[in-house]
């Protein structure tokens, strides 16, 4: 895919974003992506008024909008790249599991001895390359099962990404995805004892602080229920965090049926 080309993601973005501020607000739409943490990787101008109009419109033209359909055609077009996000993601999961089971299949080649051969070429190559540098190093093994538990966890922390971004991407993420600040809530941390925010949990999970699904899931619970104890009953942010509370426990439950049957499928 080209750099100038714009993601499934970034289309839906864009989508979601004109419908929420209209097809003549691109100023505010271009800020709204600019601000976006889940695309922060392009240039500044990537998203400026007039790109997001022109892909926009483009996007809208190439659409097959249903003539009987009473829904608006940006509803159309969202739920269009709603359905290929979630194609996009699934594709991802398999991709993960599947080299996942290379490295399984490796593995029990290599345990059963059928490889014998080739590990002893590669380790004659090393060998001789290498000699003089290793000579007064210790020889250090890595077991198979280390190897094997690493590369699972790597594969963990892929799909949970993906879990975290369709989090972060839901109508009330923008809440949680920073800090709380003094200006906004002056008493929060006296409140609140454990602040937790998006940001703090994908920097968790990216250092190996949180480890399994478990964990994510308390933290990501954690992090609204604060909101729903600093906020009073039926006011609109405690409304949004109750909302987003059963959305993404739904999410998290989903992501644990898919996990356990492909970990059933690598059995």
């Amino acid at each position: 895919m080209s750099c100038k080309e714009w993601t499934i993601l970034e289309k839906l973005l864009l989508s979601q974003a004109v419908y929420k501020y209209g097809e003549q607000s691109w100023l505010q739409v271009s800020s709204v992506l600019r601000q976006n943490a889940l695309i922060q990787h392009r240039q500044s101008d990537f998203f400026d008024d007039k790109n997001c109009s022109l892909q926009y419109y483009g996007l809208i033209e190439k659409l097959e909008a249903e003539k009987d359909n009473p829904l608006p055609v940006v509803v159309q077009l969202a739920r269009h790249l709603y359905i290929q996000r979630i194609q996009e993601i699934k594709n991802a999961l398999v991709d993960g599991e599947q080299e996942l089971g290379q490295l399984v299949s490796e593995i029990d080649l290599i345990r059963k001895g059928e490889l014998d051969s080739q590990l002893l070429q590669m380790n004659a190559k090393e060998i001789e390359v290498c000699s003089t540098s290793i000579a007064d190093k210790p020889k250090e093994t890595i077991p198979l099962d280390s190897k094997l538990d690493n590369q699972r966890q790597k594969s963990w922390q892929k799909s949970v990404q993906i879990l975290w971004q369709e989090i972060a991407n839901h109508k009330s993420g923008p809440l949680f995805l920073n800090p709380i600040k003094k200006a906004k809530a002056p008493f929060y941390n006296k409140i609140v004892k454990k602040p937790l925010d998006l940001k703090i949990i994908k920097n968790r999970v990216r250092e190996g602080v949180i480890k399994s699904t478990v964990e994510f899931e308390r933290d990501i619970v954690l992090m609204l229920t604060n909101a729903l104890m600093y906020n009073k009953e039926g006011t609109e942010t405690y409304l949004l965090a109750l909302e987003m509370l059963e959305d993404v426990k739904d999410q998290i439950e989903l992501f644990k049926f898919a996990n356990s049957f492909l970990k059933r499928k690598m059995v």
